[in-house]
């Protein structure tokens, strides 16, 4: 329950409630402060350099067809984009593929991919 102010009493009341909504700002800021670095978009080159294995092009844009890796597409230029917070997580909670389990993914999708060219028609035509 709030006491009484009285007239008297209202600037420091008032300087109180300022300096604790500063410290609610600092602690935002604090808390904000490692994911606001982290959700920046990544271009695909800005990726290649910031993953650790400096992946080629050709692989990102694999990993990206096999879903195998968070992006995102520009709506207005329909570049691909990568948000760094959740490729930081990506890479520090998946266990990356070896150069085989991910040779027998896409050929598995490419696979699929022929059946269901067969089966209905071009899915690309």
């Amino acid at each position: 329950m709030l006491d009484t102010i009285t007239f008297d009493q209202l600037p420091k009341a008032v300087g109180d409630i300022l300096d604790g909504i500063a410290e609610i700002k600092d602690i935002c800021k604090e808390l904000r402060g490692d994911n606001a670095a982290k959700d920046e978009f990544l271009t695909i080159e800005q990726l290649q350099a910031y993953h650790p294995d400096h992946p080629s092009l050709q692989t990102v844009h694999r990993w990206k067809s096999l879903g195998y890796i968070p992006f995102y597409k520009d709506p207005a230029t329909r570049r691909v984009k990568f948000k760094k917070s959740e490729i930081d997580a990506w890479i520090a909670s998946s266990r990356h593929m070896s150069r085989k389990e991910l040779n027998e993914l896409h050929d598995a999708q490419v696979l699929g991919r022929r059946k269901r060219m067969e089966i209905g028609g071009g899915e690309d035509e």
